[in-house]
């Protein structure tokens, strides 16, 4: 991996030396307080939020792109490697991928800070994060293109403990208004203690209108880690939904006022009548060109359903300044 990582390192450099060569710079600043209450029991907890990514994007020559991201996180205060790869397009349709990245998944994993007002994911992409579905890996990835509205990827990606590799699908439909998604990642784990076989499926759509922005995914996949502790088939399940209402204003300094709200309940073990039910709202304020400038305030709670009774798990008050390049 180390020997990769720095054959794409000489070859982005390369490229961003040379005469020509188009460059493309964008990143987001994330700053602000985070009060999570009920962390234990009754205990609250206060963080700040500390975030930003940087990307450059390079095409040396026609046909070959080099993109490098840089990530910075406020819990560990280190900057990581969020993407580094090469990409060369051999035709109009296809194009191969070869580095370090994201695996291809459903919406709420696809979106960067930019373009999701909450300041975490919901449950359920926790749950995914937790099975170890979603890291960023060194991958080989494929991206096929019909007609301009439809792009099928599939992939390769290896862990860094080599122990673990996943094979990753997807089929996207795209146009103006409208985004489907159907997409898979299967991990194969192996140790002579533990061989055992993850997955994890994700249908999601989202349309965008005058008025507002829907956004609907379905979530379904195995639960490993119960696999490997009970030697069981336990299934998990989630389901979210979140509408936000972009209301433009025509002032000079404030032009976009979006509230969103959002629902998510994520089933640990299907088979059982337990799960978790999450509710979120916010409201976000656009300053200057294209909102590039963003005060986001957002409420939520997250409600655990167990043996009938209900319980109040987290409840959690963010406010953040984002900058948008």
């Amino acid at each position: 991996m180390r020997l990769l990582l720095c054959l794409l390192c000489f070859f982005f450099a390369i490229a961003i030396g040379e005469e020509g060569t188009k460059i493309k710079t964008s990143g987001v600043l994330e700053v602000g307080f985070d009060i999570n209450n009920k962390v234990n029991k009754d205990e609250t907890e206060y963080k700040k939020i500390g975030y930003g990514q940087i990307e450059i994007s390079a095409i040396p020559v026609k046909k070959v792109r080099a993109e490098f991201g840089l990530e910075y996180k406020n819990k560990d205060s280190a900057l990581t490697i969020d993407k580094l790869y090469g990409q060369y397009n051999f035709a109009d349709f296809g194009r191969v991928r070869v580095g370090y990245m994201k695996k291809a998944f459903g919406l709420e994993e696809r979106a960067g800070v930019d373009e999701r007002y909450f300041h975490k994911r919901s449950i359920i992409n926790d749950g995914m994060e937790y099975f170890g579905l979603l890291d960023h890996d060194l991958s080989f990835q494929y991206r096929h293109s019909i007609a301009k509205t439809w792009q099928i990827t599939g992939g390769f990606s290896w862990s860094k403990d080599t122990l673990r590799y996943h094979q990753n699908y997807s089929v996207e439909y795209e146009t103006k208004n409208t985004n489907l998604i159907l997409a898979a990642i299967i991990g194969h784990y192996t140790h002579p203690q533990e061989d055992l076989t993850a997955f994890a499926t994700s249908l999601s759509f989202k349309h965008s209108s005058k008025l507002c922005v829907s956004e609907t995914e379905l979530t379904f996949g195995n639960n490993p880690a119960i696999k490997y502790l009970d030697d069981k088939d336990v299934f998990v399940l989630g389901a979210r939904v979140q509408e936000y209402f972009p209301i433009k204003v025509k002032t000079k300094i404030l032009q976009q006022i979006i509230p969103v709200a959002e629902s998510a309940i994520y089933f640990e073990e299907l088979e059982s009548k337990d799960f978790e039910a999450q509710l979120r709202a916010g409201l976000t304020l656009g300053f200057a060109e294209k909102s590039a400038f963003q005060w986001r305030n957002n409420y939520g709670n997250i409600l655990r359903i167990k043996d009938s009774k209900r319980e109040l798990r987290r409840r959690r008050f963010d406010s953040e300044v984002v900058v948008v390049f």
